[in-house]
């Protein structure tokens, strides 16, 4: 389905076999964007001024009109290929912020659809959502929904609390998140949580179902030749010294100034850890053309040039610093070989990083420990981190020193209680889980 302002590429497959060995039966249907549509569509508006909302950096926001109408043009594309696809009374299952106006263009086409709609991100507060010049019709676009899901109960309780600031709206019916949920001494927790809601669109069920990984995958992966070596590599490169691993993005709100910030001030409090820790700091380029993540960039290699000038020895370089996109078979290695996962983003939807590293240590069994941001969504999930504050140089400190420090047995005990999760609620789990509370079929229970 293209326009004139979109044409489409003179060579465009639009059903194609996702892999016709693995998934006899499953075929994707694609939408064809030109590297301006792509452009503009994505790196600039989702990134500038969508993005910024979803994790409340409101200072970094820029809004443009016509990037809107052209982000509603591209959704509209989207919306008429699933209409021109899709079976009598299918259930549509929408996935993330750059798709919203999608549920609003498609209810119109197709009445007839169950339609779903999951955030992957982080959901922001009304204060900050409201900012939007265009908050009614994205708030009226997801309310077209028959169920609309997030990571976690806060991101869900942000939403209604969003909705009722635009239209009228009732909360039909509530549970309570503990015990599956932290409910306090974490910054993203939440007693209660909302279910039902009925706004002048009509009902919509609302709900937080967390991604998991695909452990059997990462089982196999740990026990191969080739990561086993990678990890003895790596410990041999350590010479006895503490491993503490660090994996992202590049990306402001994953906070590695901060991160680099305060591991400087660990060195500097610090000295009895010198030539005894090493950092492993892995960081993944964006994608090429995002210029809001250079002056990220710049900083992040100032920062990291600067601690190994302060504090290198002869044998002894403090961070160890990967700018590249490591294969994630590779990174398995990392994950087995490493004491400490240091994850500390700003802000996060989830986090899959911290749950890759507890399934790898599940099938390795070797110890580690995880220090995780309690403003990462994950952290309401996952009972047994160390939770940490990464707008707080001196707590993050604190953490990265504590998680050093950990008694074996007490660290053993923390990562089981990880794994019980981890390894219970995979993405298998949670896919299934999304689609019986979006058909408002029973929860299976909590792990």
């Amino acid at each position: 389905m293209q326009d004139s302002r979109t044409p489409e590429p003179d060579v465009f497959e639009q059903d194609v076999w996702v892999d016709r060995d693995l998934y006899p039966n499953l075929m994707a249907t694609r939408v064809a964007l030109t590297a301006d549509d792509v452009d503009i569509f994505y790196k600039q508006f989702s990134k500038e001024a969508l993005w910024p909302v979803l994790f409340s950096f409101p200072e970094r926001v820029t809004f443009n009109d016509a990037h809107w109408q052209h982000y509603c043009e591209i959704n509209r594309l989207f919306a008429e290929r699933t209409a021109a696809a899709t079976q009598e009374g299918a259930t549509v299952w929408i996935h993330d912020y750059n798709l919203w106006m999608v549920p609003s263009f498609l209810r119109a086409l197709r009445p007839d659809l169950h339609i779903c709609f999951f955030h992957h991100t982080a959901f922001p507060g009304a204060d900050i959502f409201n900012m939007l010049p265009w908050k009614g019709q994205i708030v009226a676009s997801l309310l077209k929904c028959d169920y609309v899901g997030f990571h976690i109960p806060r991101y869900v309780e942000n939403f209604v609390d969003v909705v009722r600031s635009n239209v009228s709206c009732s909360v039909l019916s509530k549970t309570s998140c503990a015990p599956e949920w932290l409910t306090y001494g974490c910054a993203l927790g939440v007693e209660e949580m909302s279910l039902q809601l009925q706004t002048p669109y009509g009902l919509v069920g609302v709900g937080a179902h967390p991604v998991g990984i695909d452990n059997g995958r990462i089982a196999q992966l740990v026990k191969t030749e080739r990561t086993q070596n990678g990890a003895r590599d790596l410990l041999a490169e350590a010479r006895g010294r503490k491993i503490v691993l660090s994996v992202e993005r590049l990306d402001y709100v994953k906070g590695p100034i901060e991160k680099m910030q305060a591991f400087e001030r660990f060195l500097e409090r610090h000295p009895e850890w010198h030539e005894k820790v090493i950092m492993l700091n892995i960081v993944t380029p964006a994608a090429s053309g995002m210029v809001i993540y250079e002056h990220t960039r710049e900083q992040l290699d100032r920062i990291i040039g600067r601690i190994n000038g302060r504090f290198a020895s002869m044998n002894w370089t403090p961070v160890r610093y990967f700018y590249r996109g490591l294969p994630f078979e590779d990174l398995m290695a990392f994950y087995l070989a490493s004491d400490v996962a240091w994850i500390t983003p700003l802000r996060d939807g989830l986090n899959l990083v911290c749950k890759e590293y507890v399934s790898v240590k599940a099938v390795g069994q070797t110890p580690g420990v995880l220090v995780l941001s309690e403003f990462a969504g994950a952290a309401v999930e996952l009972k047994g981190a160390i939770l940490t504050n990464p707008h707080d140089e001196n707590n993050l400190v604190q953490a990265l020193e504590a998680a050093l420090s950990l008694s074996p047995e007490e660290a053993h005990y923390k990562m089981r209680q990880l794994q019980e999760r981890v390894l219970g609620y995979d993405v298998k789990s949670w896919s299934q889980d999304f689609l019986d509370s979006a058909r408002g079929l029973p929860r299976a229970p909590a792990h």
